[in-house]
């Protein structure tokens, strides 16, 4: 990203929640006027509030992963300052010469220490200014008050290095192995998380084709009010929104277990996200056309009549209205259109001729089609 396009988000916090907002809206109005499903509605509106939020999380995390880079990098520079002490040399001297060493993400807030001591800035003064730089670093704002204590207090500020040097190799390693253990809880989380969407998937895959009445197509008869029944999108809705909650969810409270701060979550609600999204668009989104077509009787004689009948439903409701074109066995072409019950029928005589013909249907609902055939033998 452009070093000027972050500096204006910084400075300006609140113009892309206020912009995005607004062309949200917008999209929002627009995709009701449209009468589009509110399974539509619902995404639109969850993905423009994600991706609104992005960038001031990739800010906050990109500050984070940087704070934590010069925490690595803290103990080589403090070694290297405690050697320079030791060996004769002043600490303006000895910051000079760590400023020519690389120290990763902390070599910058080096360079400038180095730099405002190069400018006659008293020591204290400076020191105080590289410890705000990296405030948000709890160990090396207590360590770095230490140092600053002793050089006020006169002491043998060598030693006090050296003690520092040793007691910061200590909690970095103790760091390192806590951080090994809670791996084994954030595997957990991601199991978590896999089974919820599992369970997701299959509530609506097999349990809730199951729940619907499938002569009245309502959802046994359950409703908020009597004239308002549940619809498989409010099932979708209610879903999508429940795997964006545990996806954010136990992202952060696994960058709180693993890394102790709210923020290193993010990197694992996107992938918890951008998994849970995949899912439903792959598994739960698509809407489908599905039929029970019967013919009878199948073996007939010649010029006795034949029932073809079917039932058609759009996401287990029934698919009232659908368009049905019939290809009968004599070849003639018939077109009619399902109850409300998403039934149809009609009748056919057979041909003169025995044999066996076939019979061709296709069904036409909404963006959705399906095509069927059956046989019957003409004796």
């Amino acid at each position: 990203m452009d070093k000027s396009i972050i500096v204006m988000f910084r400075k300006n916090k609140l113009l892309l929640p206020v912009v995005g907002g607004l062309v949200l809206g917008i999209i929002a109005i627009i995709l009701i006027l449209a009468k589009q499903p509110s399974t539509i509605l619902i995404s639109v509106l969850a993905l423009g509030i994600i991706g609104i939020s992005l960038p001031h999380f990739i800010l906050s995390y990109g500050a984070f992963r940087d704070i934590r880079a010069a925490e690595e990098a803290y103990p080589n520079f403090l070694r290297d300052l405690t050697q320079s002490v030791s060996s004769g040399m002043t600490i303006p001297q000895a910051i000079a010469m760590a400023s020519q060493t690389e120290y990763g993400a902390l070599t910058k807030y080096v360079k400038k220490l180095n730099t405002n001591m190069a400018w006659n800035t008293p020591f204290p003064e400076a020191w105080s200014k590289f410890t705000d730089l990296l405030k948000a670093s709890e160990m090396i704002s207590r360590i770095n008050g230490i140092i600053l204590e002793s050089f006020h207090s006169g002491g043998d500020i060598s030693a006090v290095l050296e003690s520092l040097s040793g007691d910061v190799d200590t909690i970095k390693k103790m760091e390192a192995d806590k951080h090994g253990m809670m791996l084994q809880h954030l595997a957990v989380m991601y199991v978590v998380f896999g089974v919820f969407l599992s369970i997701i998937v299959i509530l609506y895959k097999i349990l809730l084709p199951i729940l619907y009445l499938q002569r009245f197509g309502s959802f046994s008869g359950l409703a908020f009010r009597p004239s308002e029944l549940l619809g498989v999108d409010y099932f979708k809705n209610l879903f999508f929104i429940m795997t964006l909650v545990q996806a954010g969810s136990l992202g952060i409270i696994a960058g709180q277990i693993t890394e102790e701060k709210l923020i290193a979550g993010f990197k694992h609600v996107i992938i918890m996200l951008a998994v849970g999204i995949v899912v439903f668009f792959l598994f739960i989104f698509p809407s489908k056309l599905t039929f029970d077509l019967e013919v009878t009787p199948q073996a007939l004689g010649i010029g006795q009549s034949y029932t073809v009948a079917g039932r058609m439903y759009f996401d287990s409701q029934p698919a009232g209205g659908a368009r049905v074109e019939i290809l009968d066995a004599t070849g003639e072409l018939s077109t009619l259109f399902a109850d409300n019950l998403g039934e149809f029928t009609t009748t056919f005589k057979a041909p003169t001729q025995p044999g066996t013909y076939q019979i061709s249907v296709m069904m036409v609902y909404s963006s959705e089609s399906s095509t069927a055939t059956r046989t019957v033998t003409v004796s």
